[in-house]
């Protein structure tokens, strides 16, 4: 059973290597992958040091009628606000984009400050800009702040404790650490690791199976003393360690961005230890063998190497839809998660990733779910080998 399963696994594995250009395609998502996210970050860094200057951060924003509350306006400069005076239309100014904050305090703020009433300013913002949402909650809350301030100091002034107009006082602790924090910036990597494991081996599947179709080399392969079994199972394995190569490529190089990416300027902590790797890569190994089945059972029905792509590469679905689930839902986990493929492996892996620990339990559960799918489905595909419409179209 072994010296057929050998030769057919040698056999595809010469043919695979010989071909230059899939080689070249297999190994690219090994980097553009890693560059994605090593721009992402730099991306979101530099974002971050714009807002910021000698340590403080400085929010750019319009106010008009400045004068009127200038204790306002010292303590907003006073927390990192760059305040620009307009005495035009300010309404017009925002709407046109030439400012994407305005604070608007009317005149009639000195009498209603006199006679002890509250004071009312106009924040005008468009809030279908994008970059204007962290601004304006940074305004609001300096905003509140000071009048929480001033009104304090006006019971004092009356004689009246502080606490007697408050009836709650919240405090927050966030018992998160440093590196649980980094889960928020690196929501996305797990998506990024399942999907380059998943669709490393999208051209040799379909090259050993349409492929083969298409250049007629199939038939002269079936009539040789080797069955169905061995000969699906030998152009699987064939794609599993070509995806295997990839997969350990790619955490390699995440690894090593990891490791040398500076995130304590985001005021995170990322500890990834080479264990932490390689529990990810063991992880990884029932999806990378349930994938390469699939493409090789949907492959198997094209008739032709273009038509085998276009049906493979419907299958990113299958990761993206659960990646982006686990990455906008990060606090989301129940236990059937872990008997579910792909879904599992992404909730694994970000748990890694923050440094939780993982049972093995869950592991053992999509292990098993991986290894009975993949089971039937070779089994599947195999049966496929000898039906005359498959061979001879």
């Amino acid at each position: 059973m072994f010296k057929p399963l050998w030769i057919v696994w040698r056999k595809e594995m010469i043919d695979a290597l010989r071909d230059k250009r899939s080689m070249r395609m297999a190994f690219l998502p090994v980097f553009y992958f890693v560059g994605i996210f090593v721009a992402t970050f730099f991306f979101v860094l530099n974002m971050q040091q714009d807002n910021r200057v000698g340590g403080t951060t400085q929010i750019p924003m319009v106010m008009q009628g400045g004068e009127y509350l200038p204790e306002l306006r010292d303590w907003l400069e006073e927390q990192g606000a760059v305040i620009e005076t307009r005495e035009d239309d300010v309404y017009l100014a925002v709407r046109r984009g030439d400012a994407e904050l305005a604070l608007i305090i009317p005149a009639d703020v000195i009498e209603q400050k006199t006679r002890g009433k509250a004071l009312t300013l106009w924040l005008v913002y468009d809030a279908t800009n994008r970059n204007v949402h962290s601004k304006l909650g940074f305004v609001r809350d300096q905003i509140n702040t000071w009048n929480s301030r001033t009104g304090s100091v006006n019971l004092l002034a009356r004689g009246i404790a502080p606490e007697v107009g408050s009836g709650l006082l919240l405090r927050e602790s966030n018992v998160a650490d440093d590196q649980k924090m980094s889960v928020m910036l690196l929501g996305s990597l797990p998506m990024i690791i399942v999907l380059s494991a998943f669709i490393a081996s999208m051209g040799f599947s379909a090259d050993m199976t349409a492929g083969e179709r298409e250049r007629r080399s199939l038939e002269s392969l079936l009539i040789t003393p080797t069955s169905s079994s061995n000969i699906m199972l030998g152009k699987w394995l064939t794609s599993f360690c070509l995806s295997l190569a990839v997969t350990f490529l790619t955490l390699l190089f995440l690894w090593i961005a990891l490791v040398y990416l500076p995130f304590s300027e985001l005021g995170v902590r990322v500890l990834v230890s080479s264990f932490t790797m390689l529990a990810i890569l063991f992880s990884l190994l029932p999806m990378i063998m349930l994938g390469v089945s699939l493409q090789l059972a949907i492959a198997i029905f094209a008739r032709s190497f273009k038509d085998a792509q276009t049906y493979i590469g419907l299958f990113m679905f299958i990761p993206m839809v659960p990646g982006l689930f686990v990455m906008f839902n990060p606090g989301v986990t129940t236990d059937w998660f872990t008997w579910v493929p792909v879904l599992g492996q992404l909730v694994v892996i970000r748990d890694l990733l923050v440094g939780e620990a993982i049972s093995a339990q869950a592991l053992l559960r999509f292990w098993l779910t991986g290894l009975v799918v993949t089971y039937l489905t070779l089994l599947f595909a195999a049966a496929q080998l000898r039906r005359s419409r498959i061979v001879y179209g």
